[in-house]
């Protein structure tokens, strides 16, 4: 991650994380810039959640069950052993009571959904990767981007500026069918759910310039 070049849900955790924990989010961020300018390796490691959202999809389309899977990823890499079962809680309760996909035929879309948000004017990218794209009964269609994060939970604004986010970089789906997902709390925001008020642009590019503005600071201290 950085700050210039960061995944949605990374953002959207800086918005809303207290000053203390976004401070130590954006030193280490610093320190892995600084660590590749010197000819290291900026990664820490795969994405801690990608296993897990790419067994999530197996578990809608029918293909595997998401509890047999979550125990076979612990069994394999001990450190998943706290958060994952608590975010196969989450997504079965939101399949069932919430997304109401429970029993209903679902066919996931190969490709997963990509795109980005430029903003020119402070030379950064939101990248948005890996949506879920799913048929539901042949009937409709959901594009659903996940936020995983313990803290904080996804507020309501914070859910209408990722919808805002998601239309703007993924153009093709309709926007109604957008979804994000707060695993960990079981909540979804959807267009409908939580209507967008039309100053989500505004507010995020003021969230993000000052977030970049306090990254620019700390790299100097």
């Amino acid at each position: 991650m950085s700050v210039l070049d960061i995944p949605l849900r990374k953002v959207l955790q800086l918005f809303y994380a207290a000053q203390s924990v976004r401070r130590s989010i954006l030193k280490e961020d610093i320190r892995l810039d600084r660590r590749k300018e010197e000819g290291g390796n900026r990664s820490k490691g795969g994405d801690f959640y990608q296993p897990f959202w790419s067994d999530v999809k197996k578990h809608i389309a029918g293909d595997a069950d998401l509890s047999e899977m979550t125990d076979d990823r612990i069994r394999s890499n001990k450190n998943f052993t706290r958060l994952y079962p608590l975010l196969k809680d989450g997504v079965i309760e939101l399949l069932g009571a919430k997304l109401r996909w429970s029993n209903e035929p679902v066919q996931i879309v190969p490709k997963s959904v990509h795109g980005n948000l430029q903003f020119g004017d402070v030379g950064g990218i939101i990248r948005i990767r890996d949506a879920l794209h799913a048929h539901v009964r042949g009937e409709y269609t959901r594009v659903v981007y996940p936020y995983f994060s313990e803290d904080p939970a996804l507020p309501d604004e914070g859910g209408r500026l990722g919808l805002w986010a998601m239309q703007q970089a993924l153009p093709e789906p309709d926007p109604n069918d957008m979804r994000i997902i707060d695993i960990l709390r079981r909540t979804f925001f959807s267009p409908q759910t939580t209507p967008l008020r039309g100053n989500e642009e505004l507010v995020f590019r003021e969230y993000y310039s000052s977030l970049i503005t306090e990254w620019e600071r700390l790299k100097l201290e």
